[in-house]
């Protein structure tokens, strides 16, 4: 098949106008954090201004310090993080025909977390400064494991929201992750407290599994019937959080003055599972996210 007849055949079941639109709508919080960043590029000094600082504390901060950053590797990072988890959600969402649903859904949580992260940097005594969208990839990050959940329940044909331990498996493994990453950058291998946690997050991670052993056995039967593209969807996942935690603190920003806050990530991943899981529940009742049109068009039987 030559490359025009394969686009076209693309082209015919793949509706990419309405994919199109689902993008866009997703991809706002990048396309404010990027305008943001072309602004500071202009006008410096709007990088200090932007973002919470309690010793010159204004309230718009509050809303704007998400999508402001320390330098331009701080941004790159979090924003191609944020493209991977987003996109890729999206992709998952298409595949099982729950757009308006991961779109609805991405939005609520983003506001859950604005709303937390502001609380986050008013109450904590320990933050003078409070800055970046990483802790919105964490979020989204989290509602990607329900939809991964999700599309293996669609894909299998059998119940797979109720392997919680699938995903409270996933919740530990990334926390010890961040924390391994956070000691690595910052030199923090000396840190007693920061060693026992993450052995306790290994230990964790071991008992968890343990318990949980029967799903995990259960979730290998269904991807060796899965075909290559499914498996490939999954490796695509483990790919996209592997990025997630190595890139979650970028070495100039370790190397700066500054470090970054672990918990805040951690809670993000959390409040990305509660959220997405509670009104997914809720929403999916709802009519309007059951007539959706289909971007990918079902093939016609001879």
């Amino acid at each position: 098949m030559s490359m025009f007849s394969w686009f076209r055949e693309f082209r015919s079941t793949v509706n990419l106008k309405l994919f199109s639109l689902y993008l866009a709508i997703v991809l706002i919080i990048p396309a404010i954090t990027i305008v943001i960043e072309y602004l500071i590029s202009k006008n410096p000094e709007l990088r200090t201004d932007l973002q919470v600082d309690m010793q010159n504390f204004h309230i718009y901060q509050l809303f704007t310090s998400q999508f402001v950053h320390l330098n331009f590797d701080h941004f790159l990072a979090n924003v191609t993080a944020y493209l991977l988890i987003a996109i890729y959600g999206l992709v998952l969402a298409t595949i099982i025909n729950r757009k308006r649903l991961y779109v609805v859904l991405s939005k609520i949580i983003v506001i859950i977390f604005l709303v937390f992260g502001a609380f986050f940097a008013v109450f904590n005594a320990t933050t003078t400064y409070y800055v970046g969208l990483s802790g919105i990839d964490s979020a989204l990050a989290g509602l990607l494991l329900i939809f991964w959940l999700v599309y293996l329940e669609h894909t299998s044909h059998q119940r797979m929201r109720h392997y919680y331990g699938l995903v409270l498996c996933c919740v530990v493994a990334l926390s010890a992750g961040m924390i391994a990453r956070y000691i690595m950058l910052y030199r923090a291998d000396r840190n007693v407290t920061f060693i026992s946690i993450l052995a306790a997050a290994l230990i964790l991670l071991i008992i968890i599994g343990y318990v949980y052993w029967s799903q995990f056995l259960e979730l290998s039967r269904v991807l060796q019937s899965f075909s290559w593209s499914n498996r490939l969807i999954t490796l695509g996942i483990i790919l996209i959080f592997l990025y997630f935690v190595w890139n979650l603190f970028p070495e100039p920003l370790a190397n700066s003055a500054r470090t970054v806050s672990i918990s805040l990530h951690i809670a993000g991943i959390v409040i990305g599972i509660l959220s997405g899981y509670f009104f997914l529940i809720y929403l999916e009742r709802m009519s309007y996210f059951k007539r959706e049109k289909e971007v990918i068009s079902s093939p016609v039987p001879p």
